[in-house]
């Protein structure tokens, strides 16, 4: 895996401030920033949040879990690069990085797709940017 530092919150709030409405310190899990932990939620303009959880060590990111979700418990995208190296049937060709797809579209729990470019939070935001604007949500 490519070792990144962390993601600049602040570089990202500002370049994509058309789509964000809020940021604020904390994940999902309700668990707020650490030393090893980046933790954010970002509010985003068609009412959809994107958490974002980076293990941090050496200023390096060990893997992430950026969560693109219609509300609390309804997934649109899942981009992680946890390794699932414990099980072939749950590896992607771009193993560790992969997405998982929203929770009705899956046959079952082993479901999960290659990620080739999506590897950044900054590539996330710019896909979810190009997103809202083919939707018509940005104008």
């Amino acid at each position: 895996m490519n070792r990144r530092p962390p993601s600049n919150i602040v570089l990202l709030e500002k370049e994509f401030s058309s789509v964000i409405v809020d940021v604020r310190d904390g994940d999902s899990t309700g668990k707020m920033s650490s030393m090893v932990f980046q933790r954010y939620t970002f509010s985003l303009v068609d009412g959809s949040k994107l958490y974002v959880t980076e293990r941090i060590s050496n200023n390096e990111i060990l893997y992430y879990q950026y969560d693109w979700m219609k509300d609390a418990t309804t997934v649109i995208l899942k981009f992680h690069s946890e390794s699932h190296s414990e099980d072939d049937r749950y590896q992607t060709s771009t193993e560790p990085y992969h997405i998982h797809p929203p929770d009705d579209t899956k046959l079952h729990n082993m479901t999960r797709y290659p990620n080739t470019s999506h590897q950044e939070l900054h590539a996330v935001f710019e896909f979810i940017f190009l997103y809202l604007l083919a939707q018509g949500v940005l104008r």
